[in-house]
């Protein structure tokens, strides 16, 4: 009993929401293999994939996050979950788990609010990388901040490149949501300067506020530009 407590509380020590964040995505996309496959547009859009006029008819409206979660096809979600697990295990024992939790959540919410108000009515739209794109930023805002750590700088600049092959391969890839990519990484940048991390150094209080009123500038705007066009 006591080397099971123990390996739980290890377990707990460690990365272990990313790893249920993988674990919860793989066990909807084998779910909706199962019960029709995750390439059909109706088993989509019946499992909480995003439509955007749906969302406004304030039908689905709870898609905006059961979305993250939906992935359309085998390389969709091999792509995104790889990428997350990589990247999200190692943000996770630097920021901890439940800033790293909130800011994933809220970065996929932000995409997905930025996607309904460009994207196409009828659009279905699925997928975590909003929110992985949410977790890169929080990369660039430490290489910012905290420049004194060499690590953070560098994994930074690595999160940069990445992010901009991310985003230019949208262009050249079919059905890659790219505002989502962009909506998910200026969220998780301004996120983390919102909700700081003193165990790395004091984030200035303008830096902060200055986060805040953006970021909710922008959410106003884009919910306004959503529901009324």
């Amino acid at each position: 009993m006591d080397k099971l407590r123990q390996s739980f509380k290890s377990r707990l020590n460690g990365p272990f929401i990313t790893e249920l964040l993988v674990g919860i995505n793989v066990l909807v996309f084998i779910w909706l293999t199962l019960v029709g496959g995750s390439t059909n547009i109706m088993v989509l859009v019946t499992h909480g994939a995003m439509v955007p006029e749906l969302v406004k008819n304030g039908n689905a409206l709870l898609t905006i996050f059961t979305s993250m979660f939906v992935h359309i096809g085998i390389e969709h979600i091999l792509f995104n979950m790889i990428t997350l697990y990589f990247i999200g295990r190692l943000l996770e024992g630097i920021i901890g788990h439940w800033k790293f939790l909130t800011i994933y959540v809220l970065s996929g919410i932000f995409a997905n609010v930025v996607t309904l108000a460009f994207s196409s009515p009828n659009t279905v739209s699925a997928g975590a990388s909003g929110a992985i794109f949410g977790i890169i930023g929080v990369w660039l805002m430490m290489a910012e901040q905290y420049r004194d750590y060499p690590f953070l700088a560098g994994m930074g600049r690595q999160m940069l490149i990445f992010s901009v092959l991310g985003i230019l391969g949208g262009f050249i890839g079919t059905n890659i949501n790219i505002i989502a990519h962009v909506g998910g990484l200026v969220a998780g940048f301004l996120l983390a300067y919102i909700i700081s991390f003193p165990n790395l150094g004091k984030v200035p209080t303008w830096k902060r506020s200055s986060g805040a009123v953006l970021l909710l500038f922008m959410m106003a705007t884009f919910l306004k530009l959503a529901f009324t066009l």
